[in-house]
């Protein structure tokens, strides 16, 4: 039985963390894109049953992962970023639920459908076979050794109320207090963005959050607070030129998983992954 793990074009270094931690070899694999955009896959290496990694960043990532599909028969999709998880219902009548329609491509196609901290619970109940690891408690062990080598008070931040729960798991690691911001009027023109119970001048606050995106709450935040601001988070994003908007707000450090692959990943959700894979191929 050739077991491998396929690199998706998105997630090469992760992929090969993850088949480090199994201990099975990486298929070779080859990606092109044709002259007119159409894109191209060959999978070089016999394989019975695949272990794809591959983060959904954009719509040719989906494409891969289909013609990856027509080629591996058998497979388990490790998607570590589920790109889409935001569209997880109808907001206006006609419109698509992205991941609902992403679910059923995926599932119709892999055994098993395993990611990293999907957005809402709105959108894991689109699938019917996932596993959801959860990478908090990660940034929680990264804190905790960063707290062990500094004098400073630290603080956990979630963004809002809705993400404070997630926050929650990481401080008690950390073994840190934690808060939530909210949004103070001042007047017709000014909001001001604050924690809401916890004091956190002359500490340093660090921001987390399931994704970073645009970064735009977490500069507004950094530009308000009277602290020194570092970010966290599980996917980092980045899009629309977001870490120049973070460091040019005075966030100092930010620091992401793997799930997609920044400069700004420090933390390797490859063992969480390889233990998620090794429930389900209990002979690897």
């Amino acid at each position: 039985m050739h077991v491998k793990v396929i690199a998706g074009n998105s997630s090469p270094i992760l992929s090969k963390r993850i088949a480090k931690e199994l201990n099975i070899p990486l298929a070779k694999v080859t990606y092109g894109k044709f002259p007119d955009g159409e894109l191209y896959v060959r999978v070089e290496d016999r394989v019975d049953k695949a272990i794809v990694v591959q983060s959904i960043r954009c719509s040719d990532d989906i494409v891969y992962l289909m013609l990856l599909f027509d080629v591996i028969k058998e497979a388990i999709a490790v998607i570590p970023y589920m790109g889409y998880a935001r569209q997880d219902r109808a907001f206006n009548e006609g419109e698509a639920v992205s991941i609902r329609a992403l679910a059923e491509f995926l599932e119709s196609r892999a055994e098993k459908v395993i990611s990293v901290n999907l957005h809402s619970r709105e959108a894991a109940s689109h699938f019917k076979n996932l596993i959801e690891v959860d990478a908090m408690p990660l940034i929680g062990e990264f804190y905790k050794k960063e707290k062990s080598k500094g004098t400073e008070s630290l603080i956990m931040v979630s963004p809002d109320i809705g993400s404070l729960e997630r926050v929650k798991v990481a401080a008690k690691i950390a073994g840190c207090e934690y808060d939530y911001l909210e949004k103070v009027r001042i007047d017709a023109e000014n909001v001001e963005i604050k924690p809401k119970n916890v004091e956190v001048e002359g500490k340093k606050v660090v921001i987390v959050d399931d994704i970073i995106s645009t970064g735009g709450t977490i500069a507004k935040a950094a530009e308000t607070l009277k602290a020194k601001v570092e970010a966290a988070c599980v996917h980092a994003v980045l899009a629309s030129n977001a870490l120049n908007k973070l460091f040019s707000a005075g966030v100092k450090k930010v620091i992401s998983t793997d799930t997609i692959e920044q400069p700004v990943s420090k933390i390797s959700v490859a063992k969480l992954l390889a233990n998620a894979i090794s429930n389900i191929y209990s002979t690897l």
